[in-house]
């Protein structure tokens, strides 16, 4: 019978952006069980880029998301990233939105039997449009996307976050940019739960619209009412944070078809 492993115990922060906090205790912190998934080896120079900014889009981190969960004050599921020659490390681990760092000075202590390790070149995270400016009341695309010099000064650039994204056709949504930024909006009314500023944290919540082929895209925020009380522009909505953000398709814009994959039929004998 194959022996249990002894449980192994860490302590973890939640959205903590560096090392030094860690090694500091400058974080809060919560108690759990962790069993290391994983084990990356950066380089020196790597493992000190990625202690600066601990930032949940590096792609070596969106690659293993499966080897991470976490459950604060219970089981973590999580990496171990340390250096090579090194014994001090972190431990990443992946909730629902949260991600959490731990650490220990030496890795010789942790049970690491049948753990793969990898080798990596640490790549840069994806950089993501984190604040946007939200005009008053604009009429068209060109009060929100600074063509507009006469337009009155707008709110102080703060920080957004997407709730629900409506696809219109690409004639609907040039229409909506030209003319109909004041004008009633059914997905406006159908989404207004969907849309307010949170004063505590200074964050927008608001809706994306876009056409069906657009790069760009108007953040919007009803205040309640049924046209674009606040709008912002982002130019690029490659850029935005919408893993898991819910999508309406506003007729006549259709969803993309699901390609089917064709299975190669055997011939009968």
């Amino acid at each position: 019978m194959r022996k249990l492993n002894q449980k192994q115990y860490a302590a973890f922060a939640a959205n903590a952006k560096t090392l030094d906090s860690l090694r500091r205790n400058e974080v809060n912190y919560v108690p759990g069980v962790f069993e290391v998934t994983k084990v990356i080896v950066l380089g020196k120079e790597d493992f000190e880029k990625l202690s600066e900014d601990v930032s949940p889009e590096y792609p070596f981190l969106k690659d293993n998301r499966e080897l991470m969960s976490a459950d604060p004050g219970g089981l973590f599921r999580c990496l171990m990233v340390r250096t090579k020659g090194e014994q001090e490390y972190m431990l990443i681990a992946q909730g629902r939105n949260s991600l959490y760092l731990g650490y220990g000075k030496d890795c010789r202590k942790v049970n690491l039997q049948d753990v793969p390790m990898e080798h990596l070149v640490l790549e840069e995270p994806k950089a993501y449009q984190e604040h946007a400016v939200f005009y008053h009341r604009p009429h068209d695309l060109s009060d929100i996307n600074g063509q507009n010099l006469r337009h009155p000064a707008p709110e102080r650039q703060t920080e957004f976050r997407v709730e629900q994204v409506v696809v219109l056709a690409d004639e609907e949504y040039r229409q909506f940019q030209e003319t109909r930024f004041l004008q009633d909006q059914i997905f406006l009314f159908d989404y207004q739960d969907k849309m307010w500023f949170d004063p505590g944290s200074l964050c927008w919540h608001c809706v994306l619209v876009k056409g069906e082929n657009s790069r760009d895209g108007i953040l919007v925020e009803s205040e309640g009412y049924c046209y674009t009380r606040y709008a912002a522009f982002a130019p690029d909505c490659g850029k935005l944070r919408l893993q898991d953000i819910p999508v309406h398709y506003e007729y006549p814009a259709k969803a993309p078809e699901q390609k089917k994959s064709r299975k190669r039929k055997v011939p009968e004998r």
